[in-house]
């Protein structure tokens, strides 16, 4: 039933994706800052019993941490967007995709992790 019940999840986020557009969701940087983080931080707890459950939960904790650096690179004006409406619209989304990858990573990770 977990797995069927993650099927619906991502059957109706990827609708929204489709209706949205695609490429909106699209990052490399930010899968791998994600990916990374919660690599580090399943080798940072070292539990062999919750491994899929620490990989979860270090990829929401990336998430929340590489928005936040997003939204700090974008307010520093790192990439000569702040003012410019045009510009920080995509900024702003890019920031948030983050958020995104760690919740769906914490959403397969909960559905295959042990009870």
């Amino acid at each position: 039933m977990k797995i069927f019940g993650l099927v619906i999840c991502f059957a109706i986020m990827l609708g929204a994706f489709v209706q949205i557009g695609p490429h909106l969701f699209v990052d490399l940087n930010s899968a791998l800052f994600v990916i990374g983080g919660a690599t580090g931080f399943l080798i940072m707890k070292n539990n062999p019993d919750q491994h899929i459950a620490n990989f979860g939960q270090g990829a929401v904790y990336f998430g929340w941490l590489g928005t936040l650096i997003g939204l700090i690179a974008i307010t520093g004006n790192r990439f000569m967007v702040w003012g410019d409406v045009e510009k920080m619209g995509p900024a702003l989304a890019v920031s948030m995709l983050t958020i995104l990858y760690g919740y769906s990573i914490k959403l397969v990770t909960t559905a295959l992790a042990k009870d």
